[in-house]
């Protein structure tokens, strides 16, 4: 009687036939014994095919090849529609697993039939295979804030629940499971395991070249869920911009000129593309920024001459904020957006992005911020970002991954959690380095000069 494998292990590659042996290898070596290896090439042009067929030829695989590229999330459905095994793996060409992987990924996901996932810690490795650093990812076994998804690789996933949620969702070929991951955190539970079990290769030709078309893939992903929730055209939100001026702080370079355009029209432009805003707001009790503004723009945004007393150094500029929505605004609105203009690198998709996460997953805010860990400000908890003690930061250097940094470029709140501003539910984007740069003093300005 022939006895189907439990784990499918499918091995996406494409173009990496100088590491694909080494993959190959890390399954074959397995303490787990109950496995089938699909290796499904996209198209490659190297010498992967050839490599591929010594494994046929020995019954030591299946192969699938795509006669034109699909693209990751293409090939993986095909290889999950062709698996046998009751779960699937997906290894990445590029990479490796630790020998007890599949033992240590089955003997937790059976513990419950209603565990659909199961992910560990890895680590990262150079070309050859030294390893740089230990990867912590978040423990959500008991969270339901996912707004970080975890590594798509090397994740044990039950077939039937992969069925139920229709596979990846082909629309979106530039991610690495964001959907996937997304559909089952609403229906599944997911287990964590604080161990390395796989090595996940860092080399010239996986370091993403187009991260601004994954960020964007990923905004639309994010829309597609929170609509689900709560359509996002049917609410009310404002973005204010607040601003001081040079001629009440002379230290703030809102009009200082990059490329010839001022500093205060880089977010200008960024709220403009964003359609989800109602109203975008210009506050700030400086006439000559006033001015200059509105000879660019006109009537596309609103002017907030903001009170002397509501500009002066020792007062937060919430009270500012507060005032312009009162100015133009007879009812509640729903949400509002805060930007500020000492971040111009900052693109409008990451706001989207933050908006989406905040209906998702019903924050109070959200905020933009990057991985951290000589300043470690934030940590992960289960009831959202938890600012960190200094006296605990110099523990947490294996959880780098983990510890962001607030980097003011904009926060997204509800309206009603805004105006309390206690005990708030935070969630985050996290940006790139681009996107986070802040402009504090003059040398700032220098450095985004060259920059662009």
């Amino acid at each position: 009687m022939i006895v189907e494998p439990i784990i499918t292990v499918y091995i996406a590659n494409r173009n990496y036939g100088k590491y694909l042996e080494n993959a190959f290898r890390s399954v074959l070596n397995q303490s787990f014994k109950s496995f089938e290896i699909i290796v499904i090439d996209d198209a490659s042009n190297d010498n992967s095919k050839n490599l591929i067929k010594k494994f046929e030829v020995k019954n030591l695989c299946r192969a699938i090849y795509n006669k034109k590229t699909k693209g990751l999330i293409k090939s993986s459905n095909i290889a999950i529609k062709a698996a046998k095994g009751e779960f699937v793996i997906r290894l990445d060409a590029d990479d490796y697993l630790d020998k007890n992987a599949l033992t240590i990924l089955y003997d937790e996901i059976k513990k419950d039939k209603n565990i659909a996932l199961v992910y560990s810690d890895y680590f990262l490795v150079d070309e050859k295979k030294n390893i740089l650093s230990l990867e912590k990812q978040m423990n959500r076994s008991k969270s339901r804030l996912d707004d970080k998804p975890v590594l798509a690789a090397c994740c044990l996933i039950r077939k039937s629940s992969l069925f139920s949620v229709n596979l990846y969702d082909e629309r979106f070929n530039r991610q690495d499971g964001y959907d996937l991951w997304y559909k089952l955190i609403q229906n599944y539970k997911l287990r964590h395991i604080s161990l390395p079990l796989f090595y996940y290769r860092r080399h010239g030709n996986n370091l993403t070249k187009n991260q601004s078309r994954l960020y964007k893939t990923r905004t639309k992903i994010l829309r597609k869920f929170s609509e689900k929730k709560n359509k996002v055209k049917n609410l009310h939100i404002n973005c204010v911009i607040p601003v001081r001026g040079p001629n009440i702080n002379k230290n703030c370079y809102s009009l200082e000129k990059i490329n010839n355009k001022p500093l205060i029209f880089y977010s200008i432009d960024e709220a403009l593309k964003i359609n989800e805003f109602k109203k975008v707001i210009l506050s700030t009790a400086d006439l000559k920024l006033i001015n200059l503004v509105k000879k660019k723009y006109k009537d596309k945004i609103f002017y907030h001459k903001r009170p002397k007393h509501l500009a002066e150094q020792n007062i937060d500029f919430k009270e500012a904020v507060i005032n312009a929505i009162n100015k133009f605004e007879k009812k509640t609105i729903d949400l509002i957006v805060i930007m500020t203009y000492e971040n111009p690198l900052r693109r409008s998709f990451y706001i989207s992005q933050a908006i989406s996460n905040l209906i998702i997953h019903d924050s109070d805010s959200v905020i933009g911020t990057v991985t951290d860990i000589d300043n470690n400000y934030y940590k992960y908890s289960e009831k959202g970002l938890k600012l960190i003690s200094n006296e605990k930061r110099h523990k947490l250097r294996l959880e780098k991954n983990l510890i962001l940094k607030d980097v003011g470029a904009f926060t997204v709140y509800k309206y009603k959690s805004y105006l309390k501003s206690s005990n708030l539910k935070t969630t985050s984007i996290v940006l790139d380095e681009n996107d986070s740069f802040i402009i504090n003093n003059k040398k700032d300005l220098e450095i985004l000069r060259e920059l662009m």
